[in-house]
């Protein structure tokens, strides 16, 4: 499947922001290249990307882009590119063939569920097709500048523009073309002298062959500074929804992690460094502990809790810089691994040279197994227990570490430790008769 993009437009109202709208970086990716990356996760595989406004600059970056990604990238230049968007849909006519393809703009973030669907939808050899988010709510919507649909009850476009006072939906930007597109255009411009695309589409619409596919997904027109942060909002509270996620990760680790990871991806800084940086502080709250007195313990226990918000963020940054692998979740996990046994080891040690009992290292041991056995039942058999647990109430990592935070302020580390070693003991064993077959 190929996709044309259309990114000539000069984006004046985002100029603030960067001097070139494509390449304008959003949580360290620029949103050309975030396009991109979402078409090619729906399955696209060659892209022909229209330049204008500083041609030369997109062009080597879309290069780079496309070794990067191991992906073709031809580019096309529009020198009329104050124009409307048509005209560059028309210097695309000989390169993409008699094949359909996608049409997107530079500017628009999506989800690729929306492409995958028009994709997946049937339409005739004249068809167009086009993503209409059919919430009229939706709060991303800049509802003086949006494009507006109204589509009859089989879906077929009745009219499209700005000023429609009555509408069914949006129009997200996303299209799946045909050729009938160019032809639709090049009469748009010779009869109404309108070189958008909605008036092409408005010629398909008067014969039935402009199609309006609701589709209630996430979507944005990053077009001014507004748009612009409200874009970064949303990705990050997509970021945020992380499935498996805790009690205390959901409502305390992940709100701050956030904050720091929208810092981070503004640094080429790796996901890989942020959960070696987490891991080294918890390797100092460790050592804090077996110092031994109150302070050390208050100051271990606060650095062990700020090790678990950073942990957070390496999955963060890598989602949102594109930047995941399996690599990478292996490689976090491991740390995750040695941080506990050194966090409640350092404890054990700090408790044993206070009270010199037993019972300490007894403690212990027993936290530090119930603590490894919890995770290799989650890595084992997650998929199981979110089938039979659903989504009930999930005892992991980010207890287990605010369990060692208020134990060490509280100055009240034994106690811990036998909290600990039941709770995580106890997890296991429930886990093991949930998932009994």
């Amino acid at each position: 499947m190929q996709c044309l993009i259309i990114a000539a437009g000069r984006g004046s109202r985002l100029r603030a922001l960067g001097e070139v709208k494509p390449l304008v970086p959003l949580l360290g990716v620029p949103l050309l290249e975030r396009v991109i990356r979402s078409l090619r996760s729906a399955g696209v595989d060659r892209f022909v990307v229209v330049t204008g406004y500083e041609g030369d600059r997109v062009e080597t970056f879309l290069k780079r882009l496309a070794e990067r990604l191991g992906t073709e990238i031809l580019c096309i230049r529009n020198e009329a590119w104050e124009k409307e968007n048509g005209v560059s849909v028309l210097l695309a006519r000989e390169v993409l063939g008699e094949e359909p393809f996608l049409l997107s703009m530079a500017d628009h973030l999506f989800d690729p569920a929306i492409a995958r669907a028009l994709l997946a939808t049937g339409h005739g050899p004249d068809e167009v097709l086009l993503a209409v988010d059919p919430n009229l709510s939706n709060p991303l919507v800049d509802m003086e500048d949006v494009t507006r649909v109204a589509c009859d009850q089989k879906g077929n476009i009745r009219a499209i523009g700005k000023g429609l006072e009555r509408f069914d939906g949006f129009d997200t930007g996303v299209f799946l073309c045909t050729p009938a597109i160019f032809d639709a255009l090049e009469r748009s411009c010779r009869e109404q002298g309108d070189t958008t695309l909605s008036g092409a589409i408005r010629i398909l619409a008067a014969e039935g062959k402009a199609l309006g596919i609701p589709i209630d997904r996430f979507w944005i027109d990053v077009d001014d500074e507004r748009a612009f942060r409200e874009a970064e909002e949303a990705l990050l509270e997509q970021t945020r929804g992380k499935g498996n996620d805790g009690p205390v990760s959901r409502w305390l680790n992940r709100p701050l992690s956030i904050r720091l990871s929208r810092w981070l991806v503004r640094y080429d800084i790796t996901p890989n460094q942020i959960s070696l940086f987490s891991f080294l502080l918890s390797l100092l709250a460790a050592c804090l502990f077996a110092v031994g007195g109150y302070v050390a313990l208050a100051l271990g226990g606060l650095i062990a809790q700020l090790a678990s918000v950073i942990d957070g963020s390496d999955g963060e940054v890598a989602r949102l810089k594109y930047l995941s692998s399996d690599y990478g979740g292996w490689f976090d996990a491991v740390l995750d691994r040695y941080a506990d046994a050194f966090l409640l080891f350092g404890l054990t040690w700090h408790v044993y040279q206070e009270t010199h009992t037993p019972l300490s290292l007894v403690a212990g041991f027993l936290a530090i197994i119930g603590s490894f056995m919890v995770s290799y039942t989650a890595d084992k058999y997650d998929q199981r227990m979110k089938e039979r647990i659903g989504k009930g109430f999930r005892i992991g990592r980010d207890i287990r570490v605010f369990l060692i935070f208020l134990g060490a302020v509280l100055d009240q580390p034994l106690p811990l430790l036998v909290a600990i070693a039941l709770l995580m003991n106890g997890e296991t064993v429930r886990r093991l008769v949930i998932c009994r077959e």
